[in-house]
């Protein structure tokens, strides 16, 4: 039926230009589609608000746990590489001493400068972890909280770039085959996708809105608190520093995501 208004229609396809990839798409699809595929995706990693609150209350109560066992670990870390340095220096000594020679020298001074190595590693990890891990845990529940909003809000081409990088956050390798969005998901996000559903549908079934608040609807929060803070203990012990090398560049770019919300 005409209507004598004028639209535009943008639509996205594969442009072939990577030979690494064989494509056989032919089919193009609408970016009003792609962004309704895109915020389904978002949708499995949403969680509501009161999920958020009490995330992050038990984070709180973690830290200072946290930051006990870790001052353990750091300053036996610590001793222990202060240990081998000193077997290295002594072992120096020996050699000019000629009290061993060089062949034994070699192989001892080896050994040692590859443990001096890793016990460096492990230090560096262990402040890392210190420095960054709370931080990287909270920004992963806001992010899973406000994202799908941040997405609704996104205008123009700064919105688009948003879009994308809200994208790319949730996992690796987006792919479109057939007009059907699939992700990789990231790990830390995968206790919210498996877990969070069930335990959302029967938190909104007791919400004060439905039901009168009484000991057995108590109780009942409480069982869907407890349950979901068993999950997010596991977002909370991942080893961040090995999905994020550079945690200062992550947490800027995740602060930058929720910036519009």
């Amino acid at each position: 039926k005409k209507t004598g208004k004028i639209k535009e229609y943008t639509y996205y396809h594969c442009t072939r230009k990577t030979t690494k990839v064989k494509c056989d798409q032919k089919d193009c699809i609408l970016l009003d589609d792609l962004e309704k595929s895109i915020e389904n995706e978002i949708e499995k990693y949403t969680i509501k608000p009161e999920f958020l609150k009490w995330a992050l209350e038990e984070l709180n109560k973690k830290n200072d746990t946290e930051i006990e066992d870790r001052t353990k670990i750091y300053e036996l870390q610590h001793k222990t590489l202060a240990e081998t340095q000193k077997e290295l220096d002594e072992l120096t000594k020996m050699r000019y001493r000629e009290l061993i020679d060089d062949e034994t020298f070699i192989k001892e001074k080896n050994t040692l400068q590859n443990k001096i190595f890793q016990f460096k590693e492990n230090l560096r990890s262990t402040e890392t972890r210190a420095d960054n891990w709370l931080e990287l845990t909270e920004k992963t529940f806001n992010f899973a909280t406000y994202a799908r909003k941040a997405f609704f809000k996104a205008e123009g081409k700064k919105g688009l770039e948003l879009k994308k990088e809200i994208l790319m956050a949730l996992g690796k390798m987006p792919i479109i085959k057939d007009k059907i969005l699939t992700i990789e998901s990231n790990e830390w996000l995968l206790p919210i996708k498996n877990e969070y559903p069930a335990l959302e549908a029967e938190y909104i079934g007791l919400e004060p809105t439905n039901l009168c608040l009484n000991k057995t609807k108590t109780e009942a929060i409480s069982s869907v608190r407890s349950r979901w803070l068993a999950w997010q203990e596991e977002i909370r012990t991942i080893k961040w520093e090995e999905f994020f090398p550079y945690p200062t560049v992550a947490l800027q770019q995740m602060h930058q995501l929720l910036a519009i919300v």
